[in-house]
């Protein structure tokens, strides 16, 4: 299974092989799903999932990997039912009350989001992710107090999370707290050098206090990390600017308009910097 996840297309090759000479194997199937999931190749995954489905071999764990498929594909409403039946079925099961809080959480639900974590909260006290999912919606809506209480709860069962020393360094920006946060954002990139979110935050906190050399690397590796992203772009576009790169400030932004074309402010700075042609 974890050949599927690690070189999938390597695994749905070998897979299909294997499923043309025998259909009936199970698990073959139920592993191809997998590889077709880490390939990003939904609908496939959904295809071999249903198959699944179809003959009553549909486990509590396939169904949560059906549902997300589901909600990878744009399919809610699909991926509602299939995860509230996998919850019912399986009462003490977490997994589907998670999932369906992204699905709530996709369809701007976020009061339903938050009752679908506390229900994770409900069977397993403490679980990390729902606290992370509870932390998250409250930042985002600006109960920063509630958000920084869900965060610590997380460092004091796990000390080393790193989401959670990233996301507290977010509320340490907010709140003015420029070094504090640098701090936690490092100790996050220590702890996973290729956490993509935590590298970011670090590059933008080093630009944001005027330390430009020290912050362009830290854009480089977020974007390398990935995904890559306009916002992320920009800042390590200004950051070139900054040192007197004009030339790699421009291809910088010209990848981000290319991601995203409604950004009429790095349209204007492209064009101050190239010259106004």
């Amino acid at each position: 299974m974890s050949a599927a996840r690690t070189d999938p297309q390597v695994a749905i090759r070998e897979l299909t092989i294997v499923l043309a000479e025998d259909p009936g194997l199970l698990a073959a199937l139920r592993t191809r799903a997998v590889a077709y999931a880490a390939a990003g190749r939904h609908d496939l995954a959904i295809g071999d999932l249903r198959r699944l489905e179809k003959d009553g071999q549909l486990t509590a764990e396939d169904a949560i990997v059906l549902g997300d498929n589901l909600r990878f594909s744009g399919r809610l409403a699909e991926a509602v039912a299939v995860l509230e039946r996998a919850a019912r079925e399986n009462p003490k099961f977490p997994q589907p009350w998670l999932s369906l809080a992204e699905v709530h959480i996709k369809e701007h639900q976020n009061a339903e989001a938050a009752a679908d974590y506390q229900r994770v909260l409900a069977l397993v006290p403490d679980h990390i992710e729902a606290l992370r999912g509870l932390g998250d919606l409250a930042l985002l809506e600006g109960r920063l107090d509630e958000a920084a209480a869900r965060y610590a709860r997380i460092l004091e069962v796990d000390p080393a999370d790193a989401g959670a020393m990233t996301k507290t360094g977010v509320l340490r920006m907010r709140a003015g707290r420029g070094e504090d946060a640098i701090a936690l954002f490092r100790r996050a990139v220590e702890r996973e050098p290729g956490n993509g979110e935590a590298l970011l935050y670090l590059a933008g906190a080093l630009a944001a206090s005027g330390r430009s050399a020290e912050a362009l690397p830290f854009f480089e590796r977020a974007l390398a990390a990935g995904p890559r992203s306009s916002m992320a772009l920009n800042g390590l576009a200004l950051t070139r600017l900054a040192l007197g790169d004009r030339a790699g400030a421009a291809r910088a932004f010209r990848e981000s308009l290319q991601m995203d074309p409604r950004q009429p402010d790095v349209a204007r700075t492209l064009k101050e910097i190239s010259g106004g042609s």
